[in-house]
């Protein structure tokens, strides 16, 4: 009883009770908003078309854009498609052969091909394919009647070339059973391409582990140095303290990689990008992570810290890792381009599962301005404080 009475008269007990109520109002506040009412925007996900075949395949294509409750893009080429499909703009390519018909009128089995980005988000992935599925069968169904009449018509012709004499019904009965067998009630097949694939079920977590134990871990690293600057910010001047700060963040920042990069190879997960750009991309991303911590610590001090649970809760949510980034709603949207999670997890979709090279570049971009941009924020903010009191 004595320990318990010493412990509530010290102010980091609250403020430890505190912190769990906020961890768990924060979690649930941010991700249950975020993704409230994502079913409802599955249309926001994009099918592109490619209809090669211009007689059936034209009138398939029309038939399913009617029926698919998703956004429908047509190309006029394969080589397009795939491009956009490699670069995530879209989310799965439905192709009908030009040979489309031609099958269909020989009896045998027609197919259409889908193609879907394994290098995109879990759910968005497993939608696809569903609707690959559901899209082969509505086909089947719809392509079916159309070989019935088919097949009328072709016995109709054969009845009048029949001769009427005593053995006419057994011929009727011959040729309508001979028609009729050769209607196939599966006439389409599919074959789903999966692009950019990875075997090994842990290479999917990989962008998301990487974005949480990073931000995680800078969070943790600017708060020890919050706490070792005030214990010796007596000592040294404001801007020798920030200055020492940020070679740390530098430092660490370009030698975390180094075990990011070796805890892959231990565990097998390989890339067909070159070990100086996982580096290079590694070390921008957690230097991005640890300006953007830091910069609410040097505005708000410990209250800062709190800031950054949201940022964390945030950026899970808008970083595409679990959910599509256009299936969330505009606000989370608008703030996922703000964040450097978004672009963390987009260039490790790259590095992991492959892709266009220049979206590492780009990613890289973006967060080397999320990183000027936050340390011109926290060197105004450590300008305009007063020095402390020697």
């Amino acid at each position: 009883m004595k320990g318990l009475q010493a412990l509530l008269r010290v102010r980091e007990t609250y403020i430890g009770i505190v912190a769990t109520i906020a961890f768990q109002l924060i979690f649930f506040t941010i991700w249950m908003t975020a993704y409230d009412g994502v079913n409802e925007r599955a249309e926001q996900l994009t099918i592109g078309f490619v209809a090669e075949d211009l007689e059936v395949g034209q009138q398939v294509a029309m038939d399913m854009k009617g029926s698919i409750p998703f956004t429908i893009k047509d190309y006029s080429s394969m080589k397009k498609a795939e491009q956009a499909l490699n670069e995530r703009q879209i989310n799965m390519i439905m192709q009908i052969p030009a040979d489309f018909t031609s099958q269909l009128q020989a009896g045998k089995e027609a197919e259409i091909i889908y193609a879907i980005n394994q290098a995109n988000a879990s759910m968005a992935k497993n939608m696809m394919e569903g609707v690959a599925k559901q899209l082969t069968e509505e086909i089947n169904h719809t392509l079916y009647p159309m070989q019935q009449n088919q097949a009328i018509e072709v016995f109709s012709q054969q009845f009048t070339q029949l001769p009427f004499e005593q053995n006419t019904a057994q011929q009727i009965s011959a040729s309508v059973k001979t028609t009729v067998m050769n209607v196939k009630a599966h006439a389409v097949d599919s074959t789903i391409v999966k692009t950019n694939d990875v075997k090994g079920f842990a290479a999917n977590f990989v962008p998301l582990m990487v974005i949480i134990s990073s931000f995680v871990g800078a969070m943790v690293m600017i708060m020890q140095h919050q706490q070792a600057a005030q214990i010796v910010q007596e000592n040294l001047s404001k801007w020798q303290l920030f200055f020492a700060r940020q070679l740390l963040n530098i430092g660490v920042a370009f030698s975390l990689p180094l075990l990011t990069i070796g805890l892959m190879h231990l565990f097998d997960i390989t890339s067909n990008e070159s070990f100086l750009a996982i580096y290079f991309f590694q070390s921008v991303m957690y230097l991005a992570f640890l300006c953007l911590a830091q910069v609410f610590v040097i505005l708000f001090g410990n209250i800062g810290m709190v800031i950054n649970i949201c940022a964390l809760s945030l950026q899970l949510v808008t970083s595409g890792v679990l959910v599509p980034k256009t299936m969330l709603s505009e606000g989370y949207k608008n703030a996922a381009a703000l964040l450097p999670a978004t672009y963390g997890a987009d260039g490790y979709y790259t590095i992991i599962f492959g892709g266009s090279a220049d979206n590492l570049l780009q990613n890289s971009s973006f967060l080397g301005i999320i990183i000027l941009v936050t340390m011109a924020i926290a060197t105004v903010v450590v300008a305009v404080k007063p020095t402390p009191t020697q």
